[in-house]
């Protein structure tokens, strides 16, 4: 036997020769081969979203589309085939869009609103069968690729259900024959007879601030104006704008009516956050649209000097898609804002104190003379924080011999550790709420020795009004501060006594005693060095006013006697003077009682 026989006498080979080891012989039947011929045509290939005539109705609703025409035809022949022949036929719209992840499809056939369909053909053999329907073109809204091919697959094949032949064989497809047809259509865009869309895009971008600060959550707003000024539309355009690591997005900027309101998402891609906004599908040529978008910059740190947010237009055309990077620079600053503050408590003091008793050998605080405490608050309103501040306390002590406070205590809140260039208490007085040891005779000698120089010059502080350090003898309170958080404070307090016996030598004269209190920012820690370290000095003023006893305003006695006899003597001459003028000697009003007789029985007769 040789190979290539026909023993089925069906016109193709069924015997092939072949040795495995041994010469044997194994036998196959044929099955019928089918030779197809398949077309697809979408007429017109190219749908204008413009032209709608065809009617779609979805939830009792009608509207109009744009639809094309789409036909398919099959033709099957070949040797020793059935009489019929049966067919599945598969076509599916956008077939691409399919694959993609999320991908919309853009066509659907108009009778079933799916985009695939499903039939089954039984044709004749040798005939050839042809078959119409129409696709249309969703929504704009519901797409955003107009710039694609919307390709349309045809796929064919036998029925495997069909029934087989007298030999138990069913037919098969010629393998040359193409059993997948693909076709595309255009959707029809505004750039000209070429169809072809090339847009210069153009972009810039401004902000309501320059400068970010270290430990600020740094609102920001970044306006920009996004133009087309090409020949032709940019389709799915989008804003494209890079985040740095320190910032986030917090939303469209609605404070402007002027201002475009952009549909933004946000998302991330290999680490890198960035926003996209929807700038119009297409951007018409000649568009120019302002816009704005706020950030937050709120992870600063000091390994830079500047944050950076990247702007570009992107689009899909296939000239001129994407418009120049726009960077938009931002310098990181440290900056605090530190107040001083200073109260005197009480800010008033009244002389002569009351029930106050003068002693040569004070024992207890009270002796000394009023009390008056200073606060000082050094509190850092941020938004950087600063690690070392030097605060000073400068304070008048004497003036020419004559002691004017006396210092009795200070007290800390917060990271402040304070040294003195003059002794606390230095008589060592009781304090109140506080348990000390008697004063020591050198204290109290030394207490003597100023009591005796202050007698010596009384006359040189009558002269004096304000006491300031500019003229007197001041003591001075030197604090370290520590690290201070933005929203943090330290406390000073400073409990003092007036020398009573001082202000008591001069009456009825009022003094200003003056405290002045500076901070310098002597360091912050960053790397990045701050423009300026802060400082202030603040005055607080304590005021010493005499209030002079009720009894030494009253008049004397004699003052008022002679006062009031003044006024009887006055009172005299003025009744001597009209007397003498004839004041008193005026007539009536109405004449004489003789006049006023005659006159009643005519006013009688007239009533």
């Amino acid at each position: 036997m040789r190979g290539a026989k026909d023993l089925d006498m069906n016109g193709y080979p069924d015997l092939i020769v072949g040795a495995f080891g041994v010469d044997r012989a194994l036998l196959y039947r044929s099955r019928p081969i089918v030779n197809t011929s398949a077309t697809l045509t979408i007429s017109p290939n190219m749908i204008n979203p413009e032209e709608k005539n065809c009617p779609v109705t979805n939830d009792n609703i009608t509207i109009l589309v744009s639809c094309v025409n789409l036909s398919f035809c099959i033709s099957a022949d070949g040797k020793h085939l059935p009489e019929t022949l049966d067919f599945q036929v598969e076509l599916q719209l956008d077939s691409q869009k399919h694959q993609q992840k999320g991908g919309v499809r853009r066509a659907l056939f108009l009778d079933s609103h799916q985009a695939s369909l499903l039939r089954s053909l039984r044709m004749r053999r040798g005939e050839r069968s042809c078959h119409d329907t129409k696709i249309y073109l969703r929504d704009e809204k519901e797409f955003r690729d107009k710039l694609s091919s919307i390709y349309v697959a045809m796929n064919f094949s036998l029925d495997p259900s069909a029934a087989a032949d007298a030999h138990g064989l069913r037919p098969v497809l010629n393998y040359q024959a193409a059993s997948l047809i693909v076709r595309k259509a255009q959707i029809l865009l505004d750039c000209g007879e070429d169809n072809i869309c090339v847009p210069d895009l153009k972009l810039a971008v401004q902000g309501d601030r320059k400068e970010v600060y270290l430990g600020d959550d740094n609102s920001l707003t970044l306006m920009f104006n996004a133009r087309n000024e090409g020949e032709g539309g940019a389709y799915e355009a989008d804003l494209y704008v890079v985040l740095p690591p320190e910032a986030d997005y917090s939303g469209i900027a609605r404070n402007n009516e002027s201002l475009a309101q952009l549909t933004c998402s946000y998302d991330t891609e290999n680490q890198t956050r960035y926003l996209s906004c929807d700038l119009g599908n297409p951007m018409k040529s000649g568009t120019s649209l302002w816009a704005g978008l706020r950030f937050t910059v709120p992870r600063l740190k000091d390994q830079h000097n500047t944050v950076q947010f990247d702007f570009q237009i992107r689009s899909k055309n296939e000239n001129n898609s994407h418009s120049e990077v726009v960077p938009y620079k931002l310098e990181v600053v440290v900056q605090a804002n530190v107040i001083l503050q200073g109260v005197s408590r009480p800010d008033k003091v009244f002389f002569p104190p009351a029930n106050w008793k003068s002693t040569k050998n004070p024992v207890a605080e009270e002796d000394v003379g009023p009390a008056v405490e200073h606060v000082y608050e050094l509190v850092n309103n941020g938004p950087s924080r600063i690690s070392s501040t030097l605060l000073q306390l400068r304070c008048p002590l004497r003036v020419q011999g004559y002691q004017l406070l006396y210092p009795l205590e200070f007290s800390t809140e917060g990271p402040l550790n304070c040294t003195t260039n003059h002794t606390m208490n230095s008589l060592g007085l009781k304090l109140q709420q506080t348990s000390t040891e008697p004063p020591s005779l050198l204290a109290l000698q030394a207490h003597e020795h100023h009591v005796e120089r202050r007698e010596v010059h009384r006359e040189s502080l009558s002269q004096l009004t304000n006491l300031s350090c500019s003229n007197t003898e001041c003591w001075t309170l030197q604090c370290n501060v520590g690290l201070l958080e933005k929203g943090t404070s330290a406390i000073l307090k400073v409990r003092s006594r007036l020398l009573a016996e001082t202000f008591l030598e001069k009456q009825n004269k009022n003094f200003v005693l003056e405290c002045l209190a500076k901070y310098i920012v002597r360091k912050m820690p960053y790397a990045i060095l701050p423009k300026h370290l802060p400082t202030e000095h603040k005055k607080v003023v304590t005021s010493v006013m005499w209030n002079k006893p009720d009894g030494k305003y009253l008049v004397p006695l004699w003052i008022i006697i002679l006062a009031i006899l003044a006024g009887l003597l006055l009172l005299a001459l003025l009744i001597y003077v009209l007397y003498k003028l004839g004041f008193f000697k005026r007539s009536l009003p109405y004449g004489t009682a003789m006049e006023k007789a005659q006159l009643k029985p005519q006013a009688a007769s007239e009533a």
